[in-house]
């Protein structure tokens, strides 16, 4: 076989046919990274992404919805309201509980107008006397005992006839003596016109016996007590 040394030779290292073969292939491997470089910023990316909205999913689960609540009483239930305490009544012993020791026959009834009305449940109603020599004045007597300090009532005055009528009532105590003897003491006065109403508070410390003296303008009408209390010494 002849060779024609001006015919290239082919030796498989560098013909045009092997550098256009390495062409192809060096583009294909450009191209395959090209694609995996993709795929991963692609991927990248998309979990980034869904790992950024499961993150905001948890913090918005974590906050509460619509406006908050109101704070829960303490030692109770939210929207349950606590006890109320009931009112307390007034301390003391009402004079109406005690037995008249002397003088019941000057109780009367309470006038019908007076009774009708709230507060009076619990009066003392003393009748004026007739204003002669014999009967100047009405006296009611209660036993103590030195068992009490303070007396406290309201006074109120009730004769129709003359709506400027006035009465007097006076707190006075008996206190027995070491001979047996009773000393008394004038503690208060205070007056009060027909329909009005006069609250009255003294002391009654020490003493033994309780008297209610009334003195009236006119007879026939009626003075009243409402709510005496003593306050226990």
């Amino acid at each position: 076989m002849t060779v024609d040394s001006d015919s290239p030779t082919d030796t498989g290292n560098g013909g045009p046919g092997h550098r256009a073969g390495r062409g192809r292939q060096v583009g294909l491997a450009l191209t395959a990274l090209g694609v995996l470089f993709a795929g991963t910023g692609l991927a990248r990316d998309y979990f980034d992404v869904t790992s950024g909205d499961a993150e905001g999913e948890q913090q918005t689960a974590q906050v509460p919805s619509g406006p908050p609540g109101p704070p829960t009483p303490t030692g109770g239930v939210a929207g349950t309201p606590g006890p109320t305490a009931a009112p307390s009544a007034p301390a003391g012993t009402l004079l109406d509980t005690l037995e008249v020791q002397a003088g019941a026959a000057n109780l009367v009834e309470l006038p019908r107008t007076l009774a009708s009305q709230a507060g009076h449940d619990r009066s003392i109603a003393i009748s004026c006397p007739r204003n002669t020599n014999a009967d100047k004045h009405r006296e009611v007597l209660y036993p103590l005992h030195r068992r009490y300090l303070e007396l406290t009532t309201v006074v109120w005055h009730w004769f129709p006839d003359d709506p400027q009528a006035q009465a007097a009532v006076t707190v006075l105590t008996n206190t027995e003596q070491p001979d047996g003897t009773f000393q008394r003491l004038e503690r208060k006065v205070v007056a009060a016109r027909h329909g009005a109403s006069v609250p009255l508070t003294a002391s009654v410390e020490g003493a033994d016996e309780l008297v209610l003296r009334v003195h009236c303008k006119w007879p026939k009408g009626v003075v009243v007590l409402t709510g005496t209390r003593l306050t226990p010494g």
